[in-house]
């Protein structure tokens, strides 16, 4: 019997498509392959890797934050390491100590070694005091209920989408009433907030009490107290009642807790 190699190489139509669209793939990845950069992208705002030293100054690693760990050219991860080591009691009693702090390189360490100066006080002194930055330096602030995405973005070094976010909370809500206000901000984590959180300023405004027989939607929002869900249920119930409403009602029917409570007095004309 002869071989007839040739037999080998004869496809149905079907299997002749299939072959098509595996070439039309295949030689897709490659051409993106050469085309596309091979340098690693840039990454947004406050990364994990290692920051470049933009600036050395003297400092106390016991109350070291955020802004002075980044111009020092630390990393978002050794600092958080450092945060916990902190927050468990952790404490630096000499500059040398420095090269135990675990994730630091010993080039960083060696580095910063002659720009340590490490305050003495005792106990409850350095619970008063823990929150002052050795070689303060000032840096500039923004209004936390600034509605500008450009100065959020230069100020704080926040991503778009984050500060988009941060726009979108201030919109519904009617604006923080607090710089810790920040943190209910979805997607604002822990760390994105102690890195922000010297680049804010708060400062109250003085806001007359909102009628409301004629409050909307978005009033409803602003008083920060409220989810949509319920706001359409307030609409309702002032309906259902002809626009009579009293703060006592409200308290019960929405199970409001004592500060929210109190909210609801100070801002609306709502009477007991």
């Amino acid at each position: 019997m002869q071989f007839d190699w040739k037999s080998y190489f004869i496809f149905t139509q079907k299997e002749q498509k299939g072959i098509l669209v595996l070439g039309c793939i295949l030689s897709l990845s490659l051409l993106l392959h050469y085309i596309l950069p091979k340098t690693p992208s840039r990454l947004a705002g406050f990364s994990n890797s290692n920051t470049t030293l933009q600036k050395l100054f003297y400092f106390d690693p016991n109350n070291l934050d955020s802004v002075q760990g980044f111009q020092l050219g630390i990393s978002k991860k050794q600092m958080t390491t450092l945060y916990h080591y902190r927050e468990k009691g952790g404490r630096f009693y000499k500059k040398e100590d420095l090269l135990k702090w675990y994730g630091l390189s010993e080039s960083q360490a060696l580095k910063l070694l002659p720009w340590v100066r490490i305050k003495k006080i005792d106990s409850i002194g350095y619970k008063q005091n823990k929150t002052q930055n050795w070689g303060k330096h000032t840096i500039e602030q923004i209004e936390i209920n600034d509605p500008n995405a450009l100065d959020w973005i230069k100020v704080t070094g926040l991503p778009a989408y984050k500060v988009k976010r941060i726009l979108r909370y201030q919109k519904w809500t009617g604006g923080f009433t607090s710089v810790q206000g920040l943190k209910k901000v979805y997607g604002i984590t822990a760390f994105d907030f102690e890195m922000i959180y010297p680049y804010l300023k708060y400062h109250p405004v003085i806001r007359k009490k909102m009628t409301y027989q004629t409050m909307r939607f978005e009033d409803w929002m602003s008083l920060g107290i409220f989810d949509e869900k319920t706001v359409w249920a307030i609409l309702k119930l002032r309906k259902d009642k002809q626009g009579r409403l009293t703060w006592s009602q409200m308290v019960v029917h929405f199970d409001l807790t004592e500060s929210e409570a109190m909210v609801l007095k100070k801002s609306t004309n709502l009477s007991d």
